[in-house]
């Protein structure tokens, strides 16, 4: 579906967004309440290298770049010019550094356009106009439609714009990128983006059948002195054992006597 500017806009904002987990309001125009203090991106936020040498946005070759990055320059999490690469993939279509090179030259050709430009840009109506949260809801959900609720397991109502940053983190699991990694290209400073991982999903336990059988014999080594590490959440005083968090709040008398220090860490 590309056959008009905006839905070329679009799709060059969802797929690169994609691969940078992106916020919505760090590509789309948004309502004032989802800004959340982060800037969007704009043109001169983008780059693109090839044999370790920056290309300029008028290369005609910047869609063969070997790599794009690209610098958030303020953050919801006040992280200030962050920036994340991504190399070229296998794909022509999937492929960060060519939609990524691609928005650039579109909006680059439209009269006034500038590096501080947002990415967000698309010429409408004679003049430069942004794409929305709204226009890039409705296209998502028309790609499920497209695709079939029932193929997807997934319902149209509950796709919305964060359903990029989501399925980014899910892609990322499956494919077996180590947390860390995950963590850096989404830009989390935690393990929140764990909540954007299903359990639920088929391919979540690819492999994991054979690999739990993979040894089937074991032989426990037994300590020289048998001892229950502190950190153990099986015992009784632990703040993480399940009784001792059931009884913080009742009966003080049933309560379990926890060390000062655990209940602050």
């Amino acid at each position: 579906m590309v056959s008009t500017e905006s839905q070329r806009a679009i799709g060059q904002l969802a797929i690169g967004a994609f691969f940078f987990a992106c916020r919505s309001c760090e590509y789309l125009k948004v309502p004032q309440a989802e800004k959340r203090r982060t800037d969007i991106l704009r043109l001169r936020n983008i780059r693109f290298f090839r044999n370790g040498r920056e290309l300029s946005h008028s290369d005609p070759l910047l869609e063969y770049a070997d790599c794009v990055s690209i610098t958030f320059e303020f953050q919801k999490k006040d992280e200030r010019m962050d920036t994340v690469t991504q190399m070229a993939s296998y794909d022509t279509i999937l492929n960060p550094v060519r939609q990524w090179a691609a928005l650039v030259k579109r909006i680059s050709r439209y009269p006034g356009a500038t590096r501080d430009t947002p990415v967000s840009a698309v010429w409408r109506n004679g003049r430069i106009e942004h794409i929305t949260s709204k226009e890039m809801i409705l296209a998502l959900r028309a790609g499920v439609s497209s695709i079939g609720e029932d193929i997807l397991g997934i319902k149209i109502e509950d796709i919305g714009t964060h359903s990029i940053r989501s399925g980014a983190a899910m892609a990322m699991y499956l494919g077996e990128l180590p947390v860390y990694t995950i963590m850096m290209i989404g830009r989390w400073s935690s393990d929140a983006f764990l909540r954007y991982i299903r359990k639920q999903v088929e391919q979540f336990s690819h492999n994991v059948s054979n690999k739990m059988i993979k040894f089937q014999f074991h032989r426990h080594i037994p300590n020289p002195t048998p001892r229950v590490s502190h950190l153990d959440p099986r015992q009784h005083n632990h703040p993480n054992n399940a009784e001792t968090r059931r009884n913080i709040g009742g009966d003080w008398s049933r309560q379990a006597r926890l060390p000062a220090f655990s209940i602050f860490c």
